[in-house]
């Protein structure tokens, strides 16, 4: 169970590091398990508690692929979570196993 806190934490931490993101940012999270793999999706909110703008990135956190945005909204209402929400469908739908994670705001040092 660390190990999975560990890799959400960097995972954070990797998305709060990008350039241009809000120093109270905040994400909803997800994690599919599949055998040995994971893949986790994150809605990110950077001026939160607003609920745009928004991104949704995708990450493969245990094969050293960066995450990358899948899709963002500037303007539409609820368009990143119903995003989201149609991958995890999508992801569920190939056999992977997901569940929601811990929501994280910007780690304090």
């Amino acid at each position: 169970m660390d190990v999975i806190k560990y890799q959400h934490f960097g995972f954070a931490v990797c998305l709060l590091a990008m350039p241009g993101l809000a120093s109270e940012a905040f994400a909803s999270a997800w994690a599919c398990h599949k055998a040995e793999l994971t893949r986790e999706v994150i809605i990110f909110y950077p001026e939160a508690p607003a609920r745009l703008p928004c991104k949704v990135f995708y990450a493969k956190p245990n094969e050293n692929v960066m995450p990358r945005a899948l899709w963002e909204a500037k303007n539409t209402q609820n368009y990143c979570e119903q995003k989201a929400a149609e991958f995890i469908e999508k992801l569920s739908s190939m056999g992977w196993s997901c569940s929601t994670t811990a929501s994280k705001s910007k780690p304090t040092y």
